[in-house]
């Protein structure tokens, strides 16, 4: 429902000399379509259990891995066939420390990679910046209520983002399809939702500075040098063991009482404390790969990017639109419907006072009165 795996994707793509296939994250288990595939596998694998173990004809560098601590994502994980599978490829890199202590613990070999997100790189391909219009960027929970904070104590603009993307209305929400279902109904395609997720990190490494309570944005603001501040307080706190201590780490209520913490007007630049965990996993995946760009964005000129965008806009400017004059026409057909239920209705109890008015119904009223006792 986000372009969190597009991220992570545009991360291991700068490793790959060129893209064969594109394997459902979901489906990992079925691909069939050649034998050792070289696929970096960064990322949060196992909310789809059934999925796991990968297929073995994906050669895998099994790096910056993540799994959820779920009773089901456990249970696949400690299965004896997930167990050789991670025996057959070796020490399994864990993007935070509770993976990697989950695995030991239960004798699977690993280790604490970091996030694989720590290595994009623009390159200075093209990285355009408007030095009179320098803005803010937040993506969190207290967004609203961090505006409203922040706006008095700068001039710089103000912009909130989210991660996730449109799913297609006519796909999305025909009624009995669940929201869990959402990333799989999308009208946008691989190619695109990684344009998508592109732009936004372009957006992130513009910032001025980002104030983020999620990893997904924090780690790539990290790896572009824009001033990032981490609000630690969201659930599934496993997630940034090992990773936090890469951050500047307050919380809204902390903030409010100290802006000193990070002063958007004049933002401390990040900890290098990252780069050590970013070297290493270059020297690895590029070992694995034999590859690297120099940039994670595909898009090279300005003008191919607002190509590009246009194309995006129009494409869901007119699936909107469709939808819109599907529901108008679904919106006539209800009304038309519920005049003619309105008629039946009508006919329906002048027919029952009728009844009710008659001898026949007055005569035999003493006898429902038996009936009903």
């Amino acid at each position: 429902m986000n372009l969190g795996n597009e991220v992570q994707t545009i991360a291991a793509r700068r490793f790959l000399p060129k893209i064969d296939y594109y394997i459902e994250h979901h489906k990992i288990h079925e691909f069939d379509d050649d034998s050792d595939v070289k696929t970096i596998m960064n990322a949060w694998y196992l909310n789809c259990p059934e999925a796991w173990p990968p297929s073995e004809n994906i050669d895998p560098l099994l790096v910056s891995m993540h799994f959820a601590s779920v009773k089901p994502t456990q249970k696949a994980v400690l299965a004896q066939k997930s167990k050789d599978y991670f025996a057959n490829h070796g020490a399994v890199g864990c993007r935070d420390q509770y993976t990697a202590d989950f695995l030991n613990k239960n004798g699977i070999d690993a280790y604490f990679s970091g996030c694989l997100t720590l290595t994009l790189d623009s390159g200075n391909k093209f990285n355009p910046v408007d030095d009179d219009n320098e803005y803010i960027l937040i993506n969190c929970d207290d967004s609203d209520r961090l505006v409203s904070f922040l706006k008095d104590k700068t001039d710089k603009e103000l912009y909130v983002i989210n991660q996730d993307y449109a799913p297609s209305f006519k796909k999305a929400w025909p009624g009995q399809i669940p929201k869990s279902l959402y990333n799989h109904t999308s009208y946008w395609n691989y190619e695109e939702k990684l344009f998508l997720a592109e732009n936004m990190l372009r957006v992130y490494e513009n910032a001025s500075c980002v104030i983020t309570d999620r990893l997904h944005c924090a780690l790539p603001s990290l790896a572009l040098k824009t001033p990032v501040l981490v609000f630690n307080t969201r659930n599934k706190q496993d997630r940034f063991k090992g990773l936090k201590e890469l951050f500047n780490i307050s919380n809204i209520k902390e903030y409010e009482n100290d802006f000193s913490i990070f002063n958007v007007n004049d933002p401390s630049e990040n900890s290098d404390a990252y780069l050590e965990i970013r070297n290493e996993l270059i020297k690895k995946c590029r070992k694995f790969t034999g590859h690297i760009e120099d940039s994670c964005y595909s898009t090279r000129s300005y003008s191919e990017l607002l190509n590009r965008n246009v194309l995006l806009f129009s494409k869901q400017t007119e699936d909107t639109r469709n939808y819109i004059v599907d529901v108008l026409e679904m919106a006539e057909d209800y009304e038309n419907e519920i005049e003619n239920q309105k008629q039946t209705i009508a006919k329906q109890e002048k027919i029952i006072k009728e009844m009710q008015n008659s001898n026949s119904w007055k005569l035999t009223g003493p006898l429902r009165k038996i009936r009903r006792l």
